[in-house]
């Protein structure tokens, strides 16, 4: 065999691996090579889709503030080896059920957009690590700090939801407090965060509410101090509000390559000013005129949070954002509500899920097959399906509790928004 054989024969085995893992495999994702991600209670983890539960973090920000620490931790480690080695683990269990349901998971999609970092599985070591602590994707939610209080969320992720908890005697005085943040040690995080940024490829924010954070603020002029501009920013954020303080965020992101904004938005007018309590929809849709005239470099996506409360008014909803050209028909994604569960799509009564199912068909007839960029949103609008038709839900109970709770607290009337949905209340 000559030379050139030879290396061809290494070249087509690296090419049979490279597919093996990205392409075939039901488990191997990049992430754990790549990203660092902290949830507002101080949990690591390699991404936002993470299940984090019974000790199975790769790292606790509240016990030991270096990231440095969490990049090889004992679990990080075995995370990447069970990858290799097509074993599941408990911390891509969120990923698993998407597949199970037919979406294209968030594992494929860091497959399909990162595999130019393929060439760091070969420098994993046989324990797992990673030689070198060079992390491209850093995903820090800092705190709980958050201007919504959303009916699907939580004080975990909002400080607005705190003092309501306490009237519904959710049991949270034994908690943190009302503002939750992420490190034990601050000054010893911010060290660690700062360093890390060195080497940053992309940076992703969310929260709470970003845009009303003053780290994440802090991390952008630090980024523009170092000349560190090529960045690419990203954002989960509710969008209400574009100026925070003295910044006019705007401004900021001007200094920046690209920028990715993702918005949590879950419906239009009254009934997407209910589910997001504080949203105020036209100031929504003035932010986004604001960035589209103001900001070439923003790319704009929409991600909703499907659950009783709007999986009657999705197709109108992408209609609306798609046709008066809030944005792109590919850039609007579905995330089906897993916790808490009595929002799940599943429990839904029985008339109503034929009522949603007769409009999914419908939309995809009349409407999503005139678009030429349809395929994402089909893909989710299957798994919204599914989820919704596999079993009747059983906490039909607990949603009329939380609906008639929260209405009393807040003096909202659910059905005067929903009589729709005057079944789930009977």
């Amino acid at each position: 065999m000559n030379i050139k054989e030879s290396i061809r024969n290494i070249y087509s085995g690296i090419l049979a691996r490279n597919n093996k893992l990205l392409n075939q495999s039901e488990v191997f994702c990049m992430a754990p090579w790549i990203q660092l991600h902290a949830q507002t209670n101080g949990k690591v983890a390699p991404c936002c889709m993470a299940s984090v539960h019974d000790g199975n973090e790769i790292g606790d920000l509240r016990q030991n503030p270096e990231l440095e620490d969490a990049w090889n931790s004992e679990n990080m480690k075995q995370l990447r080896l069970d990858m290799l080695q097509g074993k599941q683990n408990s911390l891509c269990s969120n990923c698993y059920k998407y597949q199970e349901l037919g979406r294209v998971s968030e594992r494929v999609l860091y497959n399909r957009f990162h595999r130019r970092w393929f060439s760091r599985i070969s420098e994993t070591k046989p324990d797992g690590s990673l030689p070198q602590v060079n992390v491209p994707l850093i995903d820090i939610r800092f705190s709980n700090k958050c201007n919504y209080k959303c009916r699907i969320c939580s004080s975990e992720y909002s400080t607005l939801w705190y003092d309501e908890e306490k009237k519904l005697g959710k049991g949270i005085n034994d908690g943190p407090g009302k503002e939750v943040r992420a490190a034990g040690n601050e000054a010893a995080f911010r060290d660690s965060y700062k360093n890390m940024l060195a080497n940053v490829k992309k940076l992703h924010f969310a929260g709470g509410e970003p845009l009303f954070m003053d780290e994440h603020y802090d991390s952008l002029q630090h980024l523009i101090a170092t000349g560190n501009t090529d960045v690419v920013l990203s954002y989960n954020t509710n969008f209400s509000t574009l100026r925070y303080k003295q910044y006019n965020v705007i401004e900021l992101w001007k200094k920046f390559k690209k920028v990715e904004i993702w918005a949590s938005l879950d419906g239009m007018f009254q009934k997407g000013d209910y589910q997001r309590k504080g949203q105020k929809w036209e100031k929504i849709e003035e932010n986004i005129r604001e960035v589209q005239q103001q900001c070439p470099n923003v790319l704009f996506g929409v991600n909703v949070t499907v659950s009783i409360f709007n999986v009657l008014d999705i197709p109108d909803f992408y209609r609306y954002m798609v046709d008066n050209k809030f944005v792109r028909p590919e850039l609007m994604n579905l995330y089906l509500l897993f916790s808490p569960q009595q929002f799940n799509v599943n429990n839904l009564a029985p008339a109503l899920k034929a009522k949603a199912l007769q409009q999914f068909q419908d939309f995809e007839k009349n409407y999503l097959s005139t678009l030429s960029d349809s395929a994402n949103i089909r893909d989710h609008v299957n798994a919204v399906i599914t989820e919704m038709m596999a079993l009747q839900g059983t906490r039909a109970n607990e949603f009329r509790n939380s609906i008639r709770e929260v209405d009393a607290i807040r003096g909202e009337n659910f059905l005067s928004i929903y009589p729709e949905l005057g079944e789930m209340m009977k």
